[in-house]
Order: structure tokens, then C-alpha cells, then sequence
């Protein structure tokens, strides 16, 4: 059986998570392919996944097979095709969305055109955005089952738009329970919403030594740097642990459309000897800050345009090596900080009371051992990668073969039929759209 993962880009920073859990995936056993929907563009690309590069259909900016994919479909599926463009359509208000579904239309020919002699059990798409579209798109001109795993409540497309590709996935995977609360408010059935958190490979991730302790002690946050992250606050707060007298450095990981005011910002609350701002690092470098570091801070917010993290994976990363951490009351964060157990949550835009708790655990050394022993047993409890895997290859060969006794009936019934001589080719691709 072969699975297409849709993924926006390859090998994007953004989503090593995505690419993790698809080579663990294949190391199953599945026969998960890549079917990239647009090139890099902005997105910083992510070292280590040069095993997975053989299996992935890439994409240009345009290509014959885009052409190809349009004139085959328009004269093969005339009425998917139309399909396909009255649900970019519902966006035509919108000019910017409606241009963009309309390359994502493009995108998906091209890759159906690709996999046309294929035999595709299942497309899946992370993400309730661009690869969900997709694969909605996929499932009219292939008449392949999709499911979506959602990672945020937050989306870009239209009500009309969202509605579509919800309505006609066979099921979706919620890593939080704010996730998949959002999926059943929108009227997706229960049965068809399965929880599987996210998780990381502790391999990677060896319990931190409760004996090394920094020079001074270190705040670190991490993450790309947007609105939705909230790094503002994080800036406040330190300036308010400096008016404190706290003895403390903090340093910010990762980069993004907000460095340049974030920087402005730490400059003109006098922090420059005191917080570090170092950009893009690799993931190895980013390990290393871990076991370095005092207390991992995640502030995020939810941002003026309504956008909201899901649950970082840095965060998970932390509480893996055994470094506490104080998150907001936000998105995901909850279902894994748990408040005075692991770490210490507080409300989201509150710099002062995310001071008062990165405070206590810069003094309290006691405190912050506590806390490493039971971030580390969290994880392991229910947020490795192993875990999550073994979840998604039962869920992915349920829907499969739940789908088989209704394929096999309609190749007995097609059976029965007096087909004529050459035209089977024709039933088929009939009975598969």
C-alpha cells in the first residue's frame, strides 16, 4: 500500500517534525511518498533528511506536468475539474486566497497527473491549510480517501472554503485537546477525530545532568519569530527581572518577520547586556542550549489577527532534557506544562507574572530538579515519537482496510458487468472518481 504525504515544501525548518515522523513512519513498513506542493520560497531549508529526498515527487514554481495534469483532467474528469474550481471560487472575494487555492489547484493536478497510474490508498495532509486544499483536490481528480492533522484552531481559508475540505475527510488526527474541540465545533463527527499527541525521540534527548549549572543562570526561549510567539512579553519580563536585581541571561533562539522590531525593542528597554537574540542555529546547537539553560519560556500569545500556536515542539524538546518551563495559559501549551508539576503556566500578555515565575525557578535550584523529573516523565508518558507513530500506522491501516470490503464490492459488481473489450480502462478510472 502506498501513502502520499503532502507537504507545502522540502525539506522545510519549520516542520522537521512533519519529516521526522514520516521517515519513522517508513521504517514501519508504510510506503509513505512526498508529494511537495511548491518550492522553497522564504523558508529556511533543514539539514539531515537527505534519505527522505529520494522519495519525494518536488515541485518548481511551474512545469509541463502542471499543463499536462489541466488538459488530461479537463478532457478525462471535466466534471472534477469543475469541482475542484467552484470550491476555489468560494474565495474569489478574496483575491489574495483565491489566487493562491488556484496554484494549489495547479499543484495538485500536477502531482495527480504524476501518480495517475499509481495506486494511492490514502493522502495525507499535516496541516488544516495548503495541504489539506490539496488534498481535497486529490480526492476529486483521483478519488482517493484524505485524512488532516491539525495543529492549530487557526485558519487562513473562508468559511465556505474550510467547510469543504472538512466535510470530506474520512478522518482527522488532533495532536491537543483545543484541536480537537475545534474540529467538533465544526461539526466533524467524533468517531472520525482521533487524539494522537505529538512527540520526539528521547534517544535524541538524554536527561539532563541535575549537576551542571551554568555560570549564570540562563533563560532560554525558541521559537520563529512572529506575533503569535509573544516574545514582547518575554522582553518585558526580563526587563522587570533586571529592575529586580534578578542576576540572569536570557538568550532567543530562531528568526522571523519580527527580529528587526524584537531587537529595536530590547534596545530600548535597555536590555542589550542582557538578553541575546542568536538567530537561526542548527538543531544541534539548539540541543546544546537545552542542557545550558535554567528555564525554557514560552509566552505566546494570541495574536490581533486571531493566529495562535498549537504546542511547539521546542517546548515538548525542553521538558524532554529536563528543563522546566513557564508557558501561558495558550493554545496547546496546557495539555503538556502542567502548573507547579513540571513547570509553572501563566496568563498569556502577563509579563509580570511570567517574571514572578521564571524568578522562583532561577532561586530555587531545589525546585527546578523537581520540576526536570517530572518534565522528563511527561514525556515519556505520552509525547515520544515511537508513540505517536505506532498510533498513526494503526489509525492509517484501519481507514485502509475499511475501505477495502467496499472496493472489493465494487470490482465483484463490476465483474458481473458485460464489459466490452477496451474499455476497462475506462470503467476504471470511472469507478475511481
Amino acid at each position: 500500500m502506498t501513502i502520499l504525504h503532502l507537504i507545502t515544501t522540502f525539506p522545510p525548518l519549520t516542520e522537521t517534525f512533519v519529516l521526522r515522523e514520516i521517515r519513522q513512519l517508513r521504517r514501519t513498513g508504510l510506503n509513505v511518498i512526498i508529494g511537495q506542493l511548491r518550492p522553497l520560497h522564504r523558508t529556511r531549508a533543514t539539514k539531515d533528511f537527505d534519505d527522505l529526498s529520494k522519495f519525494v515527487s518536488g515541485a518548481g514554481w511551474f512545469s509541463l506536468d502542471m499543463l499536462r495534469g489541466f488538459v488530461f483532467f479537463g478532457f478525462r474528469k471535466p466534471r472534477q475539474v469543475l469541482e475542484c474550481l467552484g470550491i476555489t471560487s468560494r474565495s474569489f472575494n478574496q483575491p489574495k486566497h483565491f489566487l493562491k487555492m488556484l496554484y494549489v489547484l495547479l499543484s495538485a493536478m500536477r502531482l495527480a497527473y504524476r501518480f495517475r497510474d499509481v495506486q494511492i490508498d490514502l493522502v495525507r495532509a499535516d496541516f488544516l491549510h495548503t495541504e489539506a486544499l490539496a488534498a481535497r483536490f486529490l480526492k476529486s481528480l483521483l478519488g482517493v480517501p484524505y485524512g488532516i492533522t491539525a495543529y492549530t484552531v487557526f485558519v487562513y481559508y473562508n468559511r465556505a472554503v474550510l467547510e469543504e475540505i472538512v466535510k470530506n475527510a474520512d478522518f482527522f488526527v488532533a495532536d491537543t485537546h483545543q484541536t480537537k474541540e475545534f474540529l467538533l465545533a465544526m461539526g466533524v463527527p467524533p468517531e472520525r477525530v482521533h487524539l494522537i499527541r505529538n512527540g520526539i525521540s528521547l534517544d535524541e534527548f538524554p536527561l539532563r545532568d541535575s549537576q551542571a549549572v551554568a555560570d549564570s543562570p540562563i533563560i532560554l526561549a525558541a521559537g520563529y519569530l512572529n506575533a503569535k510567539k509573544g516574545f514582547h512579553i518575554l522582553l518585558s519580563a526580563c526587563a522587570t527581572l533586571r529592575e529586580r536585581g534578578a542576576r540572569f541571561k536570557c538568550v532567543i533562539i530562531g528568526d522571523g518577520d519580527q527580529r528587526a522590531s524584537l531587537t529595536k525593542l530590547k534596545g530600548t528597554l535597555g536590555l542589550d547586556g542582557s538578553v541575546e537574540m542568536l538567530g537561526y542555529v542548527t538543531f544541534a546547537e539548539l540541543k546544546s542550549w537545552y542542557y545550558r539553560a535554567s528555564v525554557f519560556v514560552m509566552p505566546s500569545v494570541v495574536a490581533v489577527t486571531g493566529e495562535t500556536d498549537g504546542l511547539p515542539t521546542v517546548v515538548i524538546e525542553a521538558l524532554a532534557s529536563g528543563l522546566p518551563v513557564v508557558g501561558t495559559y495558550t493554545a496547546g501549551i496546557p495539555d503538556v506544562v502542567v502548573d507547579g508539576v513540571n513547570g509553572f503556566l501563566v496568563p498569556a500578555n502577563a509579563s509580570e507574572p511570567l517574571a514572578d515565575r521564571i524568578q522562583i525557578l532561577l532561586e530555587q535550584k531545589d525546585l527546578r530538579m523537581r520540576f526536570a523529573s517530572a518534565a522528563r516523565r511527561t514525556i515519556e508518558r505520552g509525547f515520544t515519537l515511537n508513540r505517536k507513530v505506532e498510533l498513526l500506522r494503526d489509525l492509517i491501516l484501519g481507514q485502509i482496510a475499511s475501505r477495502k470490503p467496499a472496493a472489493q464490492a465494487d470490482q465483484s459488481s463490476a465483474t458481473m458487468i458485460n464489459v466490452p473489450a477496451g474499455h476497462q480502462d475506462r470503467t476504471t478510472s470511472e469507478t475511481r472518481s
